[in-house]
């Protein structure tokens, strides 16, 4: 998005363009954590559909929740309070939920 700014000095106009430069972000939540990785899952133990998830106790699965976000372009994680992270992720673009399945054959696989 471009922006004009106007500024009147003396008799001549100067007109200053600055440019919004946005980037877009994937941020994870996992239990109580956000963070930009995504959390370590096996990919065979992720459950790709209701069917899928109806299959297993639901004791035993586990969501992550992946948000998408635009940010600005000087945006710095390590800067952000946890407040502010979860702020974000409410007024995110998209959200999608991920559901894994945390024991398979009595093996933790997480």
């Amino acid at each position: 998005m471009i922006k004009h700014v106007f500024k009147y000095k003396t008799d001549f106009l100067i007109i200053i363009l600055m440019l919004e430069v946005m980037k877009t972000i994937h941020l994870f939540q996992f239990k109580n954590s956000i963070s930009l990785k995504h959390p370590f899952f096996k990919e065979e133990c992720r459950l790709d559909n209701l069917n899928d998830l109806m299959a297993y106790d639901l004791m035993n699965t586990e969501k992550m929740i992946e948000f998408i976000i635009e940010v600005h372009d000087d945006f710095i994680f390590e800067d952000m309070t946890r407040e502010d992270l979860l702020s974000m992720c409410g007024n995110a673009k998209e959200m999608i939920e991920h559901y894994f399945v945390t024991t398979m054959n009595d093996y933790d696989v997480i």
